[in-house]
């Protein structure tokens, strides 16, 4: 087999994992892209409707305004890792993924198809919820920031839903990082309120979780206002997302927990 020829089958074998795995997403869309929206929904309404009204502004900012980046920002987060890791899991588990193993695809090829569906679903649910919210809080100020803030939340949990589902050999495992992770990052996150406000240690706290900047560049997208300047908050999100992709990779390569 020639080096063209080759590389020919590895694209074609990297589009066709990807489109299975985003079929998946598709054909079950009521898993996987309708609970997210129901839930970011559900907080706008108890807390941007129920409370916006005694919370007022914050930032200038009407309270239901301030919080749907952060909404966006959480829904893509957790769409991602848990479709990568799920998937990955049951990949696992069922048996098939020494399918995949033992075809011609780089251990790159692989990380990068099994995220495609986790990036499907969680744009996805967060093109639903923009549809149905922005309108409700006005327009949107910079849109490619947004988009790029948002695009960066991706490719973060969705390489980490990568690494979850490689290393979790149970449900319990899963969990944990579902739980123990993932959620105090978003409550950590500056969805619901402004770092400058919080007291020691709580606001350094806040300024350590990477979530923090994902929901800070996205609320400067969609309405200019922002604590951190931007390009920290770029740059300090893209290393996170390019450790954690080469952290996946690398875990492919060397089979761990994949290969009996």
């Amino acid at each position: 087999m020639t080096t063209a020829t080759l590389r020919d089958v590895q694209r074609r074998g990297t589009l066709a994992l990807a489109a299975r795995e985003s079929q998946r997403v598709v054909v079950l869309w009521t898993q996987t892209i309708l609970p997210p929206v129901v839930t970011a929904l559900l907080f706008l309404a108890v807390f941007g409707g129920a409370l916006g009204s005694r919370v007022g502004e914050i930032e200038g900012l009407p309270y239901l305004t301030f919080i749907l980046p952060g909404l966006l920002v959480l829904t893509v987060a957790g769409s991602a890792f848990s479709n990568n890791s799920t998937s990955l899991f049951q990949a696992k588990s069922e048996g098939y993924i020494e399918d995949v193993l033992t075809s011609p695809l780089q251990p790159w090829h692989f990380t990068l198809a099994y995220m495609a569906g986790g990036l499907v679903r969680a744009f996805a649910a967060a093109a639903v919820l923009a549809a149905i919210a922005t309108p409700l809080t006005g327009g949107v100020e910079n849109a490619p920031l947004a988009v790029a803030s948002l695009l960066l939340t991706g490719l973060v949990f969705a390489s980490l839903g990568v690494i979850t589902g490689i290393w979790a050999d149970s449900f319990d495992q899963h969990a944990f990082v579902a739980n123990l992770v993932v959620v105090p990052l978003a409550m950590l996150g500056g969805v619901f309120y402004t770092a400058r406000t919080l007291d020691e240690p709580w606001s350094t706290l806040t300024r350590l979780d990477p979530l923090f900047y994902l929901v800070d560049s996205t609320r400067a997208g969609l309405t200019g206002v922002h604590e951190a300047p931007v390009w920290i908050s770029l740059t300090v999100t893209a290393a996170v997302a390019s450790a954690l992709f080469a952290t996946a990779t690398w875990l492919v390569a060397r089979g761990w927990r994949l290969k009996p």
